[in-house]
């Protein structure tokens, strides 16, 4: 949000495309391969399909040319109604509780957890633009690849955190709908603050995976919807593949920024 608003929407767009990419890829995978995931609620799976949907709507905004502010507005409106619609559904469901204790740590956590990401984002924007003008590296690029995965390491933490203790459901639905903030939040906020304008031809490559990894997320799944270890290698495999390609084409991302 700090990028856009400093006019650096690619930083922006960067981290969104890489931390929802690192959160399938790298999260679920090393989640997975540590501790298989068996889901139980069907809800899980319909979170699947609103982010394979959603990530499918958000790379056709990005590849006319950018968001608006009014696009952006309709992402943050769709973004309300989707908490209200989880909220509503997950109690229906009783799904997993940490109880009345956990939910107030959790609650203080997050909190300070936000504070830290408000102090630490000028620093970090500010740092990727330096490294950007210092080694001549595409500010997309840095973000996409190292931003990224700081952006990521606490969905890391609370997923493999979950999944070791029996949280299945809470493993996987914190990468769900990390993603699904990342696109409707995140992406909303940052277009309202400043619209986004980015070239197709920079993001087509890393679109591309961001669906593959969420198409793989709805068919990865067995009796009682397991994601197993192979599937786990699978998913870290792929991500393996986009660091790789990413730097390969490394040098034509400088060119594309606006």
């Amino acid at each position: 949000m700090y990028a856009s608003y400093i006019d650096h929407g690619q930083i922006a767009v960067g981290d969104i495309i890489g931390s929802n990419i690192t959160n399938i890829g790298l999260v679920l995978g090393l989640t997975c391969i540590i501790k298989p995931l068996a889901i139980k609620h069907t809800e899980i799976y319909s979170g699947r399909i609103h982010l394979m949907i959603l990530t499918l709507a958000s790379a056709l905004l990005l590849f006319t040319g950018g968001i608006g502010r009014i696009n952006g507005a309709a992402l943050i409106i769709l973004y309300i109604f989707y908490l209200r619609h989880s909220i509503i559904t997950y109690r229906e469901l009783g799904v997993e509780s940490l109880g009345k204790n956990g939910f107030i740590k959790n609650i203080l956590e997050m909190i300070i957890g936000l504070t830290g990401i408000l102090i630490g984002a000028r620093i970090l924007v500010n740092s990727i633009i330096g490294l950007s003008m210092a080694y001549d590296v595409s500010e997309y690029l840095i973000a996409l690849l190292l931003m990224s995965i700081g952006t990521s390491l606490p969905e890391l933490f609370v997923s493999v955190s979950a999944a070791r203790k029996g949280y299945m459901t809470m493993a996987l639905g914190n990468i769900i709908g990390s993603n699904v903030a990342n696109i409707l939040w995140v992406l909303g906020v940052a277009a309202v603050i400043r619209p986004i304008i980015i070239a197709p031809e920079l993001i087509y490559t890393q679109v591309l995976f961001m669906l593959l990894l969420s198409v793989l997320l709805i068919i990865f799944k067995k009796s009682g919807y397991m994601i197993d270890r192979r599937e786990g290698a699978i998913f870290l495999g792929i991500y393996v593949i986009f660091v790789i390609v990413s730097i390969a084409f490394g040098n034509d991302t400088k060119q594309l920024e606006v």
